[in-house]
């Protein structure tokens, strides 16, 4: 079943929180679970040369808090501010139904533990990684969730994303103009900070940092 109809529909939603101008509104922009973003079947491509005996796809939803900026200086631009709940869900299935890997990349906000882009597996009914048990939550890139879900595309099709994420294509011009700016100030936030900070732990360094609100703007 094709699916792509929900990416035109998340991206309109978004189009209508921009339109409205509010800046004191905060709205859920998603791809809801009971309506994911599916990749088609993956014929043994998550390992190299379709070496892998599984036959599966990734169901893929988010949810982001967000809304305008309200900030004199940026109003007007495409941007948002995050202003809560920041989760995207991957979930991989078997041609049978059955779940073979859950897991969500989520940001955090100024009082949560951990670091503050961090992946979880505390999807399951029962352990281990039971729902409400939040270890561990692994490091992991500041990831929109489009970002998260071709982390799920490059882990299911080795061969074939990796071929087409190489390309000259224009969507993957379009792309890498989108997220390479983000992640170099990711990585020159993340260096300088380490730089300044001259005693204690390295990893607790990197653990309690929080970005300022502009660091992508």
């Amino acid at each position: 079943m094709n699916t792509a109809y929900v990416l035109d529909q998340a991206a309109d939603f978004l189009k209508r929180i921009q339109r409205s101008g509010s800046t004191t509104t905060t709205t859920r922009w998603s791809i809801p679970v009971e309506q994911p973003l599916c990749t088609v079947w993956s014929e043994g491509e998550s390992q190299r040369d379709k070496k892998s005996g599984f036959h599966a796809r990734a169901e893929f939803s988010f949810c982001w808090e967000i809304r305008a900026l309200d900030e004199v200086q940026w109003a007007g631009r495409r941007h948002f501010l995050l202003d809560g709940l920041a989760s995207s869900v991957t979930r991989i299935v078997s041609k049978e139904g059955a779940t073979l890997a859950c897991w969500s990349t989520d940001v955090g906000d100024h009082q949560s533990p951990g670091t503050h882009f961090h992946a979880q597996f505390n999807h399951f009914d029962a352990p281990p990684f039971p729902k409400g048990f939040d270890v561990p939550r692994l490091p992991a890139l500041p990831m929109s969730p489009f970002l998260a879900f071709e982390y799920a595309i490059g882990e299911l099709f080795q061969d074939r994303w990796a071929k087409h994420a190489a390309s000259d294509s224009h969507d993957m011009q379009q792309w890498r103009g989108i997220q390479a700016p983000r992640l170099e100030k990711f990585f020159e936030w993340q260096t300088q900070q380490m730089r300044e900070q001259r005693t204690g732990s390295p990893w607790m360094t990197l653990k309690l940092l929080k970005p300022a609100p502009n660091l992508w703007v």
